[in-house]
């Protein structure tokens, strides 16, 4: 892949973009890189490809990259996440953080393979025949809104002063039913998440509850699920759909690589885009 990071002066005259090595995971060498996978832009326009940088049993999944452009458009998030989890469908991968770039492919094999080649086969050796699966819920926000005045007779009382009454007047009592709707949802939520890992933890090895985005998001759980278990793991989510069905719409994202389930690593020597 790319030479030393440095720019450079061709025979007309004109400065070639500094070249660096992006580094997207590790995985066991040997491994194939699938066809196909689009690799981060290299410059303003695309350019180079995926390759593979191999030490004593690991190897660093890498492509060419611009060192003279920033890193961050949802095209190269997409593009990351992409490599990843096409990666982790034949392979355990460990993920890097985006946008990690080092100066050369040299210095991915002496800064980052060699000196932390033990922690890396660990961890590839407890990934191996596992994949991640994020589950994601939306409330159906008028179902669940009602369901929530039914049962809290404070939030009934504060509906019922309000109504009719000029809303200057009735300022502060509008501010009480929104902070009581409120705190209503939050606990709710608190018990769904609760309800949905009872419920799906039985079919992966690990869980993680992550925080919800949104007015209407109810779940936001990820799992770490054994392949030979993915049929079993899948059935439940959908029996919970099934008894969630008019009130929590969900959704399930998968499989990926592992992002939620390993100790956060830093590229040694990487410059952040």
């Amino acid at each position: 892949m790319s030479g030393e990071g440095m720019t450079t002066v061709d025979d007309s005259g004109q400065t070639s973009q500094a070249v660096g090595t992006y580094i997207y995971g590790i995985v066991r060498s040997g491994v194939r890189i699938p066809e196909g996978v689009e690799p981060i832009p290299h410059g303003d326009e695309d350019g180079g490809g995926l390759g593979l940088v191999t030490h004593e049993g690991l190897a660093a999944v890498v492509s060419d990259v611009a060192t003279n452009r920033a890193l961050g458009t949802r095209r190269d998030l997409m593009a990351h996440e992409g490599v990843l989890n096409t990666i982790a469908q034949e392979a355990a991968v460990l993920p890097m953080r985006f946008g990690a770039v080092v100066r050369d492919d040299d210095a991915v094999a002496e800064e980052l393979l060699a000196p932390h080649q033990d922690y890396f086969l660990r961890a590839l050796e407890q990934l191996e025949g596992h994949i991640e699966f994020r589950l994601r819920g939306e409330y159906e926000q008028d179902v669940v809104l009602s369901r929530i005045i039914q049962a809290d007779p404070q939030i009934q009382r504060l509906r019922e002063a309000i109504a009719g009454v000029d809303e200057d007047a009735s300022y502060y009592d509008r501010i009480k039913l929104g902070e009581a709707i409120s705190h209503a949802i939050e606990r709710l939520r608190a018990e769904d998440a609760q309800a949905c890992v009872d419920a799906i933890a039985p079919y992966a090895v690990a869980t993680e509850v992550k925080e919800v985005g949104g007015e209407t998001g109810a779940v936001h759980v990820a799992f770490l699920v054994r392949t030979e278990s993915r049929s079993d793991f899948e059935q439940a989510v959908d029996d919970l759909g099934d008894a969630w069905s008019g009130r929590v719409s969900l959704r399930l994202i998968g499989p990926t690589a592992a992002f939620d389930f390993l100790p956060a690593f830093d590229v040694p020597g990487a410059e952040q885009g």
